[in-house]
């Protein structure tokens, strides 16, 4: 739904989309899930800059000063790179308490140009040292979640994680025109640059179901608010990087995201998601997220059902960024759930234009998960009564003993006998029980 769940988050993987949803007994599933996505961003022509670098030193043609400028001046843009970033995980939730592990991969490239040695000598004989700084983390997550309502504020639930994080940072230079250079060789060069330590990082959720708190609110809307990372937890950087004039720690950056749903019909989900922060990525572009979806629940029943996504994602920060249509469909079978989704960008860029052209989505992402659930109800329990009560018994209060009580009710009976007595009636056939 355009990456909006703060406000819609439930069962296992509410531990990431906001931790306050495992308080909530709705559709609050237990079981495991297992989930996969890999997204990749092109900002500028660096790529299509490098592949033009490359082609001309492999022309038989000796490259003109013009083919030599164009190539490098698509390169050395202000914010241009490459990244690629993924995840994988497995999260179980049992009760309120989430307990997961996930692996993370951020990699960024972004370029610097060799303005010196612009000969064509130098770039046939490769001697020209334009090349693409190529930063990395791999980070490994243990942690657990939990959240629960507000005792007396119903409808307003509370939660927050906490992980445990050991983080592999790498560092490495490609060098566009080298030989022996290629994809496999700069995984190989991170991986052996890189440099492992740890910390513990720290994400607290908020949400507020309006409907439970006031009972009967139209479209049932929800408002979420999720801090990831508060704690801005930093790692070591490889010697590599300090020595390229990057700092000695490399920071996972705090990210606060506003969340808010609505639900026409039990089969239909309206949500939107808005970053409240900016974060730097690494190729040193601003990020800030404004997400929009809508889900449709064909057959909607707790033993099947497939829901239907789209949506709209947009990087408010960055004007050039364009929009990414998202598309998700899944399939809930008794027990077993498979679900996929896509995500592609409006606009294209070229991956090469000496000789042949080649485009591409600037942006585009998949993701896939499968969960095995159990349990979760169809309606909140309803909230705390607000009724009046009468008011406890004095903590001194102590009950009469038996033999009191049988006492009274003789003295009750003989009082009556004797009224009788004086009107000339009989003693009554009834005593008081």
């Amino acid at each position: 739904m355009g990456g909006a769940g703060v406000a819609t988050a439930q069962g296992p993987m509410a531990s990431y989309w906001n931790p306050a949803a495992l308080g909530r007994q709705t559709s609050n599933a237990h079981g495991v899930a297992i989930p996969f996505g890999i997204h990749a961003a092109l900002t500028g022509n660096v790529i299509e800059g490098a592949n033009d670098l490359e082609a001309l030193k492999n022309s038989a043609a000796v490259p003109t000063d013009a083919q030599i400028n164009a190539a490098l001046n698509k390169i050395d843009q202000p914010g241009s790179g490459l990244r690629v970033d993924g995840d994988i995980g497995v999260v179980t939730k049992a009760g309120r308490l989430s307990i997961f592990v996930n692996g993370t991969v951020d990699a960024g490239a972004v370029p610097q140009v060799d303005r010196v040695n612009t000969a064509a000598a130098n770039i046939q004989n490769g001697t020209n040292n334009s090349k693409l700084i190529v930063r990395g983390a791999n980070i490994a997550e243990f942690g657990a979640a939990y959240g629960r309502e507000i005792d007396p504020l119903p409808g307003l639930y509370l939660g927050g994680a906490l992980k445990l994080m050991s983080a592999n940072v790498g560092y490495v230079d490609y060098f566009v025109l080298r030989e022996n250079n290629d994809e496999g060789n700069i995984v190989s060069k991170l991986k052996d640059g890189s440099r492992r330590s740890a910390n513990i990082g720290v994400d607290a959720g908020l949400l507020w179901d309006l409907d439970r708190s006031f009972g009967g609110v139209a479209l049932k809307p929800r408002l979420g608010l999720v801090g990831r990372n508060l704690n801005n937890p930093s790692f070591k950087q490889p010697d590599a990087a300090i020595a390229a004039g990057y700092a000695d720690k490399f920071k996972v950056n705090p990210q606060v995201r506003l969340g808010a749903s609505l639900q026409p019909f039990n089969w239909w989900n309206l949500a939107a998601d808005m970053d409240l922060t900016r974060n730097l990525t690494l190729v040193n572009a601003g990020s800030r997220q404004l997400g929009v979806g809508s889900e449709f629940n064909v057959f909607n029943r707790s033993w099947i059902n497939i829901p239907l996504r789209v949506g709209l994602r947009r990087n408010v920060d960055e004007t050039s960024a364009g929009t990414m249509l998202t598309l998700g469909a899944g399939l809930n079978f008794l027990h077993v759930m498979f679900d996929a989704s896509a995500a592609v960008s409006n606009k294209r860029t070229t991956l090469q234009s000496q000789g042949e052209q080649k485009k591409t989505p600037r942006e585009a992402a998949v993701g896939f998960q499968l969960s095995v659930l159990f349990g979760g109800s169809d309606e909140e329990p309803a909230a705390p009564s607000r009724e009046w009560k009468a008011a406890p018994p004095p903590a001194d209060y102590q009950p009469a003993p038996t033999s009191v009580i049988k006492n009274a009710d003789k003295a009750h009976e003989d009082l009556k006998v004797e009224e009788l007595k004086k009107a000339g009636e009989t003693k009554p056939t009834t005593t008081r029980p």
